[in-house]
């Protein structure tokens, strides 16, 4: 496998995770819903800070131990926990101002990423793994072209909300809110059972 086909799956699986439905797609909408497309943007580039420290942690825990599955109980829980926090504010908030809190945007994707268990999942079976395979130059092909995909794709949706927001209602837009806080609060209630099934239970 060359270079080309190192980008090309780099590519493919970045674009895929950043249209997989799930916290951090939720959250990318809701603050750009809520802030403007700035927020969207930070939210968008959160992976990568997120993403390289927990690849070499994967590197070094597949040569390091053999059990995984407590440690990602943990982080399940914890990360359904904050997405119940995320989902009823969300529901019961009402919006009536644009928030720009920009910082804020950022933060909470670094925190919702880091406590995504599939973002360590995703690095330590299959990001490590094809990572340790390849030479230097195939395996940085692979995780640039990663972080280009997830995060060009990430911002491009982030433009299409902003786009749309002007034309949204306020009565609606708050219906829409409230759409998003209900799938943060489901998506807590799938992290949560997760980390049943990985602490024993």
């Amino acid at each position: 496998m060359g270079v080309i086909e190192d980008i090309s799956f780099g590519l493919f699986l970045g674009v895929a995770a950043a249209l997989s439905p799930g916290a951090l797609l939720a959250l990318l909408i809701s603050e750009t819903l809520t802030g403007n497309i700035k927020n969207g943007i930070l939210v968008s580039i959160s992976p990568i800070v997120t993403d390289v420290p927990i690849l070499f942690l994967s590197l070094y825990i597949l040569k390091k131990i053999e059990d995984f599955t407590s440690l990602v109980g943990l982080i399940s829980a914890t990360g359904g926990i904050l997405l119940f926090y995320l989902g009823i504010k969300n529901i019961i908030g009402k919006y009536s101002q644009i928030n720009t809190d920009m910082h804020g945007s950022f933060i909470k994707g670094v925190v919702i990423n880091i406590l995504n268990p599939y973002t360590y999942l995703f690095w330590f079976f299959i990001g490590a793994p094809y990572v340790s395979e390849r030479d230097i130059i195939g395996s940085s092909a692979f995780v640039v072209s990663f972080f280009v995909g997830i995060t060009g794709s990430m911002i491009i949706i982030a433009f299409f909300v902003e786009k749309i927001k002007r034309f949204i209602e306020s009565k609606y837009y708050n219906y829409l809110l409230k759409f998003i806080g209900f799938l943060f609060i489901i998506f807590g209630v799938l992290l949560v059972k997760n980390s049943l099934k990985y602490l024993g239970f």
